[in-house]
């Protein structure tokens, strides 16, 4: 073997190693998922958790029909709403700048749950949670949602679209439960899509702000 042979061949074996780990899954949590924003001031901040309570109120009379306003269950939270309205007033309080304010905030929060970080598109990442198969086969299935918790899109609803993965898995994989804590790693793509999530009594649609290629399915171990 040549000098210049020996030194080419050290060389490769040298940056074998770096090369492995440049390209093994990174390790991330959910909020990983989340896009990375200031965040929102709760317009409501500066009050009382009373006086949060007695807004409730008030945002909820003022949601009544004319025929449910007749109705005598709502006589009491009606009296109480108006007694509210002239405390907030005598305190120099806006509620109608209040209310508003609280619904632009609201929206704006709806609108982050869709907002993903494209910062990790195409990047090989390891991922904990729990596997629920879009529709159950005795063989295994190749895709799932990959979800922070335990009850999510059956029991209660689902998470926002940025806190869901779809995973396409190139093996089938069979799970004995729902919501089988797992390990994932694969490849990971920023991709709004709707799965249909098939349930005893029927179909779901499912909004979904992440995709990922699985590469392997490990029992989850803390």
């Amino acid at each position: 073997m040549t000098r210049l042979a020996f030194w080419t061949m050290a060389l490769a074996l040298a940056w074998a190693p770096l090369a492995a780990s440049a390209n093994s899954p990174v390790k991330i949590e959910w909020k990983t998922l989340l896009p990375k924003l200031e965040p929102l001031k709760d317009p409501l901040s500066t009050l009382t958790q009373d006086q949060r309570f007695d807004l409730e109120t008030i945002a909820w009379v003022r949601q009544l029909s004319d025929e449910d306003r007749k109705l005598p269950v709502n006589k009491q939270g009606i009296d109480d709403a108006a007694e509210f309205e002239r405390k907030f007033a005598k305190a120099g309080i806006d509620i109608d700048k209040l209310l508003n304010a609280y619904s632009v905030w609201l929206a704006k929060i709806e609108k982050r749950k869709n907002i993903v970080d494209r910062g990790l598109d195409g990047k090989s990442v390891k991922l904990a949670g729990y596997l629920l198969p879009l529709a159950f086969s005795e063989e295994g299935n190749t895709d799932f949602l990959l979800v922070p918790y335990v009850g999510a899109c059956i029991h209660v609803p689902p998470p926002p679209p940025n806190q869901i993965v779809f995973v396409k898995l190139k093996k089938k994989y069979l799970v004995s439960e729902l919501y089988t804590p797992v390990f994932v790693s694969g490849v990971i793509r920023t991709e709004a899509t709707n799965k249909a999530l098939n349930l005893v009594d029927g179909s779901s649609k499912i909004a979904i702000g992440y995709h990922m290629d699985g590469e392997a399915v490990l029992p989850y171990k803390n």
